[in-house]
């Protein structure tokens, strides 16, 4: 259950608390936004575009329990206006035997999207421990391609390594979880249906949504009407043989329970949790505060 606790922080959860609020760069206030360019491993510079007067911007605290012990705390933030987004998370655990890795880890990704889906530019992952390992992702659309440095380097790309294409084609992590907050709104297709494919520098991987049904469930201390959700995970490439899930693992959806915000023009998900086993993970956004135009 370990090596997945990670990934399930993208679908959050619980108890949520929206302030409207006046002043913009809400991402300006990830505290890892100023060593961006710190540590770079090549000639590139990395740059947020700004989010101008007509973005909509958002921040997330979130927490997780596993056991019901609280061992995740993360952050997530980003903007999007007519074409463009950009995105900010950093996610720090306490760890829990074989349970959960302790880590800290914060990323960057910038964009544009359209009906069809978001087309990422950038991404880059900054890992805080022992290793200080180092992931950049660089997206041409014209070469169709995606030039990924990681420094130290991995020790394998998996077996089979994602193709070329494959690594085109998929949403980097932090655009992934925008993406799945777009569906139904900001890009074509109904909310919980489909598939979202995901490259994380070395996995490919997609996470297949199936549309469960009207649900209720309580937020803020008040019954809410959401929609149900079955997320699955689904390797594809780039995996060593001891990182593929077992047939519980795979069997196991990720329930989320989403609720339209019109006015922020997305999906948020107010309730998650994975349950295996015996052991059940949950995470819950306890903060949140929003810019509209």
């Amino acid at each position: 259950m370990g090596k997945y606790m990670q990934r399930l922080l993208a679908f959050t959860a619980a108890t949520v608390i929206m302030t409207d609020i006046a002043r913009a760069n809400l991402i300006a206030e990830g505290r890892h936004i100023a060593t961006l360019n710190d540590n770079n491993l090549s000639t590139n510079s990395y740059t947020l575009p700004l989010s101008g007067p007509n973005a909509v911007e958002f921040s997330y605290k979130l927490k997780g329990y596993v056991l019901g012990l609280r061992i995740i705390r993360a952050n997530y933030a980003g903007w999007y206006n007519a074409s463009q987004y950009g995105l900010y998370a950093d996610i720090k655990t306490s760890g829990l035997g074989a349970l959960l890795k302790k880590l800290e880890i914060w990323a960057v990704s910038a964009g544009d999207y359209s009906r069809s889906g978001l087309r990422p530019h950038f991404h880059v992952q900054q890992n805080l421990n022992k290793k200080n390992r180092r992931v950049e992702m660089n997206y041409s659309n014209g070469l169709r391609r995606v030039d990924t440095v990681i420094k130290p380097p991995l020790g394998s790309q998996g077996i089979p390594a994602a193709s070329p294409q494959e690594r085109f084609n998929a949403d980097d992590t932090l655009s992934a979880v925008l993406n799945l907050m777009m569906r139904g709104q900001k890009i074509d297709g109904d909310i919980c249906y489909g598939g979202i494919r995901v490259f994380d520098s070395k996995q490919h991987y997609n996470l297949r949504m199936e549309y469960v049904g009207p649900d209720r469930v309580k937020v803020l201390g008040e019954k809410t009407d959401v929609i149900k959700c079955h997320v699955y995970y689904e390797p594809i490439s780039g995996f060593d043989p001891e990182d593929l899930p077992d047939s519980e693992e795979s069997s196991t959806p990720v329930k989320v329970y989403m609720k339209a915000y019109p006015k922020m023009g997305l999906y948020i998900p107010v309730r998650f949790s994975y349950k295996i086993s015996a052991l059940k993970a949950v995470i819950k956004i306890d903060e949140m505060r929003v810019k509209t135009p």
